[in-house]
C-alpha cells in the first residue's frame, strides 16, 4: 500500500479515499488480462487432460459442504476485520481536543456491517483493478469515517494475524510432511514463536517516532491472542474445503499437504495484480511439487482441476452472500455522499 500523511481527521479526508494512479490501472489492467489468460489455460488443461467423470457423479453433499465451508470462512474473516479495529481506534474517555473540549470518538462499524462489506469484497476481488480492495476502502472512509493511515495500520494488523498462522503451517509440512501431533506442535510452536517475535519488536525502544503508531497496533498483544485461534478456524475451513476437493477427484492428500495447499491459495490471492488465474496456478504449481512429481511430464491435470474446484467453491459462496448484500453496501455509499 502507498504511504499516506497521518494528519487529523477531517471531511476531504472521508470525501475523497485513495484513488489508483493511471500508471497503477494500467499495471492492474494487465495483471487482470495475464491472470485471466492463465486462468483460461487452466480451464482448457483441466477439460482437455483431465477426467472430469468424477465430478459429473459428484455427492451433492460434498459439493454443498465445499460451498459451506466457504462461506464459513467469509464470515470469520469478517469477524476478524472488525477485532482487529480496535487497536485502531480505541475509545477515548475522559480526553479533549485543542480547545479543551471533550473528545467525542466515532463510532466504530458494527460486526454485521463490517462483516457484510468483507463479503462483497470477498466477490469483487475476482474483478480486475484490485476492485476489492478498493470498494473497503471507499466505504470504511465514506461511511465510517476512517482516515486513511487509520485503514493501512488496520489492514496490516489484519494481515499480520493472517500470515502468522500461514508461515507455521507451510514450515510445519514441509519440515514434517505428515499430519500428526508432530506437525500440529510444529505449526502452533512456529506461530506462537514468531507472534512472539512480532509482539516484542513492535514494543522495542528502538522503533521511529513515526512508525510508533503503526508498532502499537500491529503488535497489539490482546488482539494477537484474541484473532490468531480464530484465523487458525478460518485456515483450517479453507483446508478442509481442499480435502473435500480431492475426495470429489480422488485424490489421496495427506491433511498436512491440503492445509499447506489451501495456504498457498490464500497467499496468492495477496498479490499485487489480483487473484484470478495467479491463485489458481500457484495452487497446481505447489500441489505438483508436494507430490513430488516433478514438471518432465507437465503439470498433472488432477492438481489444475483441484484449484478449480477449489476457487469455485469460494466464488459459488462469495457469490450468493455478496450479490444481495453488495445492494445494501452501495445504498450506504450514496447515502453518505449525500451527507
Amino acid at each position: 500500500m502507498s504511504t499516506a500523511m497521518d494528519g487529523a481527521s477531517s471531511q476531504p479526508d472521508r470525501d475523497q479515499p485513495a484513488k489508483l494512479s493511471p500508471r497503477s490501472k494500467v499495471l492492474q489492467a494487465v495483471g487482470y488480462a495475464v491472470g485471466l489468460a492463465i486462468l483460461v489455460w487452466c480451464v482448457w488443461y483441466a477439460s482437455s487432460q483431465g477426467d472430469w467423470s468424477r465430478v459429473r457423479s459428484a455427492n451433492p453433499w460434498l459439493i454443498g459442504a465445499i460451498v459451506a465451508v466457504s462461506a464459513g470462512s467469509i464470515f470469520l474473516n469478517g469477524v476478524l476485520f472488525r477485532l482487529t479495529l480496535n487497536p485502531v481506534r480505541p475509545r477515548a474517555r475522559g480526553a479533549n481536543d485543542r480547545r479543551g473540549a471533550p473528545t467525542v470518538a466515532t463510532p466504530l462499524p458494527t460486526l454485521g456491517a463490517v462483516t457484510a462489506v468483507n463479503w462483497v469484497c470477498t466477490l469483487a476481488n475476482f474483478a480486475p483493478l484490485r476492485l476489492g480492495m478498493i470498494a473497503r476502502v471507499t466505504y470504511h472512509m465514506r461511511v465510517d469515517g476512517l482516515r486513511f493511515i487509520e485503514i493501512v495500520n488496520w489492514f496490516a494488523l489484519d494481515l499480520m494475524t493472517f500470515l502468522l498462522p500461514i508461515t507455521g503451517v507451510i514450515a510445519a509440512t514441509f519440515l514434517v510432511r505428515s499430519f500428526g501431533w508432530t506437525w500440529i506442535a510444529l505449526a502452533v510452536g512456529t506461530t506462537a514463536v514468531l507472534t512472539f517475535l512480532v509482539w516484542w519488536i513492535a514494543h522495542l525502544r528502538i522503533v521511529p517516532v513515526q512508525f510508533l503508531e503503526s508498532a502499537r497496533i500491529i503488535g497489539d498483544g490482546p488482539t494477537l491472542l484474541l484473532c490468531l485461534p480464530i484465523r487458525c478456524v478460518d485456515l483450517a475451513l479453507n483446508g478442509v474445503r481442499t480435502i473435500l476437493a480431492a475426495q470429489i477427484l480422488g485424490l489421496n492428500l495427506d491433511y498436512a499437504d491440503s492445509f499447506a495447499l489451501a495456504c498457498t491459495g490464500l497467499l496468492a490471492s495477496l498479490g499485487p495484480l489480483g487473484r484470478l488465474g495467479f491463485r489458481e496456478a500457484g495452487f497446481a504449481l505447489v500441489a505438483q511439487l508436494l507430490a513430488a512429481k516433478g514438471f518432465e511430464g507437465g503439470i498433472d491435470a488432477a492438481f489444475v482441476q483441484l484449484s478449480i474446484i477449489d476457487s469455485a467453491g469460494e466464488a459459488i459462496a462469495a457469490l450468493i452472500g455478496g450479490v444481495p448484500l453488495s445492494i445494501w453496501m452501495t445504498r450506504r455509499l450514496i447515502r453518505a455522499k449525500r451527507a
